[in-house]
């Protein structure tokens, strides 16, 4: 039904009319590079810059998206080539722009700003000339753009290694099916012990025969990061990847501060599992089972955007008004199909609407993804809604939170109205697994890359037992007493995608302490602090991503903050248990 299929010809009618789009916009790109560059013309520059932009984008989104909705079709690829291609253009077009920007005095900056609406222009500009400090000269910065593609070899070499060259076997357990990272977690939520067994086993002793393959790409990685830190002048390479987004070391430190003084409620979780599933020994590949084997919940997608909508009602009428808005105005393409891009997405331009992919199967999973997506949606809704194009695409950093606050507020609204003790069961232990998961586990993983990143930067060469036993210590760290130690999982630091993406995962767990505390006062009906929320929802890229969560309610500077999201987990461990011993 076309009502499941999202509405992209609502951005064009064909391909026709997009490839008419990417010739206005490559007529935008040309007067660009024939624009004299000097402080007379930078208005000109702008507004040319940002028409050629706002098409760019544009394009991407419907090119990538056409191309995702059926990727058999050929058309659809080669649009998808056209605009990347495009978009090439208009990145060597610009190159010039930070480095004739940071060229320019604070006298001409200051005189420009007065002219006319030019203020407009300040904070934007404030946010380039920060890394004027770290910007070499004209040749130097050309050549390490030459040398870009060799900053991703070790994660390209990942990848392959990973996802193409290796076999990982069959679990015979399981009638020989074939064993792959994707469907890994799968076989580890398996009921039948032998199965999960296998599967761990056979995962990380393939990934273990390759151990000195692995370290290698990752030592070369870290080396590659540390080193260009150096060349830029930065202290530490985690200082350069935390200035993008103007976050202070402190935050991520505290993180693992805070992290560190509740694992005793984490241990207190696998204590308690293993009680629940009645076991003399627990191990790795038991951690992820359900507790609640009884409860088989279904929920169709209409019966979703039911239970999200009532879920979401604290946020507001008009909050809720857009968002039903999204449902009938067909941002979401909805169900799995031959040819269809798996996972999930939000996605738009600024011109646009917020569209969000979805495979959905009628899962609880699956329910709050679609929630998770909207989040994203809506906040681009609104940050695009309250802001002029230059400030309405927020950071990452703060990207996941308002997707996790939806989720975490549907959570609290399914335990308010659970049917049953299983029912209650089952959705406590589904809301403490995300705090596991995107928290616990994401700060292991910022602490490991710390580690290794401060062994690199103090002159060390880390071999795979290096990499081995830094992890091995933080697996005992984390998991504690409750779980049995394990030689093989020690080697889960060469299974890890986003190692090569440099000190990223941690915004995983400052994003959901973040949506947790802000989430758990608005439910509460507090108003002032919906007031502050969707104010945040609003800010688009107005101020940086610290002052946004403060204004918002939460300061990420301040360990505490970090601390009461984390009283949440402990609170939801203390109530399984009295659950679970009813």
């Amino acid at each position: 039904m076309e009502k499941y299929n999202w509405s992209l010809e609502k951005i064009y009618k064909n391909v026709d009319e997009a490839r008419a789009e990417i010739k206005l916009c490559d007529e935008f790109i040309e007067k660009i590079v024939k624009e004299e560059k000097s402080v007379k013309n930078l208005k000109n520059i702008m507004e040319l810059s940002e028409k050629a932009n706002r098409l760019l984008e544009k394009l991407y989104t419907y090119s990538y998206m056409k191309r995702d909705e059926d990727s058999r079709v050929p058309e659809a690829q080669k649009l998808a080539l056209e605009v990347t291609s495009l978009g090439s253009r208009f990145g060597s077009a610009t190159a010039f722009f930070d480095p004739f920007l940071m060229s320019l005095s604070d006298g001409e900056l200051e005189n420009f700003y007065k002219e006319g609406d030019n203020e407009k222009y300040r904070i934007h500009f404030e946010n380039i000339l920060r890394f004027k400090p770290h910007t070499l000269s004209a040749d130097e910065e050309k050549l390490l753009a030459n040398c870009s593609e060799m900053e991703r070899t070790g994660q390209n070499s990942f990848y392959m290694l990973s996802y193409a060259d290796m076999d990982y076997g069959n679990i015979e357990s399981k009638g020989g099916e074939k064993l792959t990272p994707a469907n890994f977690n799968t076989f580890l939520l398996d009921e039948n012990e032998e199965v999960r067994k296998e599967a761990f086993d056979k995962m990380y002793k393939t990934v273990s025969n390759f151990k000195n393959t692995y370290a290698t790409t990752l030592y070369s990685a870290i080396k590659n990061l540390t080193t260009l830190a150096k060349v830029k002048h930065y202290p530490s390479a985690r200082y350069m990847e935390l200035f993008q987004d103007c976050v202070p070391e402190t935050v991520y430190d505290s993180l693992i501060e805070s992290i560190e003084e509740y694992l005793p409620s984490l241990h207190k979780y696998y204590g308690l599992r293993k009680k629940a599933l009645k076991k003399d020994k627990q191990y790795m590949w038991d951690v992820s089972i359900n507790l609640e084997k009884e409860f088989d919940q279904k929920y169709p997608y209409e019966k979703a955007r039911e239970l999200i909508t009532e879920g979401l009602k604290p946020l507001g009428e008009d909050y809720i008004e857009v968002l039903n808005r999204g449902f009938d105005n067909r941002w979401v393409d909805v169900y799995p199909r031959e040819g269809k891009a798996g996972g999930a997405y939000s996605w738009g331009s600024f011109d646009t609407d917020p569209y969000i992919l979805m495979n959905y199967t009628d899962t609880l999973d699956s329910m709050f993804t679609l929630a998770h997506e909207f989040g994203h949606s809506m906040h681009s809704y609104y940050s695009k809604s309250d802001n002029d194009y230059l400030y309405a695409q927020y950071k990452i950093f703060v990207a996941e939170v308002a997707s996790t606050f939806n989720e975490l507020t549907l959570l609290d609204y399914l335990l308010k109205n659970v049917k049953s003790k299983n029912e209650k069961i089952y959705i406590l232990n589904y809301y403490i697994n995300m705090f596991i998961g995107t928290v616990f586990r994401q700060t292991m993983f910022a602490e490991f890359e710390k580690n290794t990143h401060l062994e690199v930067e103090a002159g060390n060469a880390l071999t795979a037992d290096d990499f081995t036993r830094i992890m091995s210590k933080l697996n005992d760290k984390y998991y504690g007493e409750n779980v049995e130690k394990s030689e093989l999982a020690s080697y889960l630091w060469a299974r890890i995608p986003h190692f090569y993406t440099n000190f990223y995962v941690y915004k995983y767990a400052t994003s959901f302490c973040a949506a947790s505390f802000l989430s758990s006062r608005v439910v509460k009906g507090d108003k002032e602090a919906l007031k502050s929320y969707r104010n945040f929802l609003k800010d688009g890229c107005r101020h940086q991503p610290i002052e946004q969560l403060r204004a918002a309610g939460i300061d990420m500077e301040d360990k505490n903050s970090i601390n009461k999201a984390l009283d949440v987990f402990k609170g939801l461990v203390d109530e399984l248990e009295k659950e679970l011993e009813a």
